[in-house]
């Protein structure tokens, strides 16, 4: 059995009000579970293994953590969110892998200096308001020596173009920084700085499906972080110039042929050695 949530001790979640705020859906399960070979493939080429302690930052509910958990390391998972980590524990029972879930703030990690072998996130990091903090905590708390796991969303894929576009209509649903950074090489460089000794890049693309665009959009509009927060703060004729958009672009990279929506999303896949 996996044990139950527990509430962060160190430093405040006010910080995250727009983040909670946003990634809080109706359903927080039916974003993430398209992306569960995004979190195998990840954990793979990270080499995670039995008895090695691991943190899942901004978890959701929980693609990552329970990869790394059913390979039998020690796995933490965390979010703002506490709806999905109940998600991610309901997921570990079922499976019954253990997994020890927390809501925690990823810029103020409620763990010790070097208390992890392995930290990983996929794409959950990467909208924390505050990125250059984010990747300060992230390798604060992963021991010298120890991996960096990342899976982030490219400027130029589909979900970054949808993003841009969402900002552009609504810039106050995007909230603080710019999350997109994670998904250039240099940009995330940069954020890690001379802490990291290696860093390896790889541009992937994970598949997206639903019965039509509509229903993609449905479900964004219902469930995924800054689109949802847009739908809800624009007027009546801006929602529909912005799902005008966003149907557009869907359309343009569906590659399905009988009114079904099938498309590739680009992602940066980062491993990274901390520095000793």
């Amino acid at each position: 059995m996996a044990p139950p949530l527990v509430a962060t001790s160190r430093g405040s979640l006010d910080r995250a009000t727009h983040a909670r705020s946003a990634w809080i859906g109706d359903d927080p399960g039916r974003i993430g579970s398209r992306h569960v070979l995004v979190a195998e493939l990840l954990c793979r080429v990270l080499d995670v293994h039995a008895g090695e302690r691991v943190l899942d930052i901004a978890a959701g509910s929980g693609n990552a953590a329970l990869a790394a958990a059913r390979r039998g390391a020690q796995v933490t998972a965390t979010d703002i969110n506490g709806v999905a980590l109940r998600l991610a524990h309901r997921r570990a029972d079922i499976e019954s892998v253990e997994l020890y879930t927390q809501i925690a703030d990823a810029e103020a990690l409620p763990f010790e200096d070097g208390a992890f072998d392995i930290v990983l996130s996929t794409f959950g990091v990467m909208f924390a308001p505050d990125q250059q903090r984010a990747a300060d905590e992230l390798l604060r708390v992963c021991r010298p020596g120890g991996r960096l796991g990342l899976a982030s969303w490219t400027p130029d894929g589909l979900v970054g173009a949808s993003l841009a576009i969402v900002r552009r209509r609504a810039p106050a649903s995007a909230g603080p920084g710019e999350p997109l950074s994670w998904g250039r090489r240099s940009s995330l460089r940069q954020l890690l700085g001379d802490r990291i000794a290696t860093l390896r890049t790889r541009r992937l693309s994970t598949d997206v499906c639903a019965p039509s665009i509509a229903a993609f959009l449905a479900t964004a509009r219902a469930s995924q972080g800054a689109t949802r927060l847009a739908f809800r703060m624009l007027d009546e004729p801006d929602r529909t110039h912005l799902q005008h958009e966003l149907a557009t672009l869907h359309e343009q990279h569906n590659h399905a042929r009988d009114g079904t929506f099938a498309a590739a999303a680009d992602y940066l896949q980062a491993v990274a050695v901390r520095a000793t």
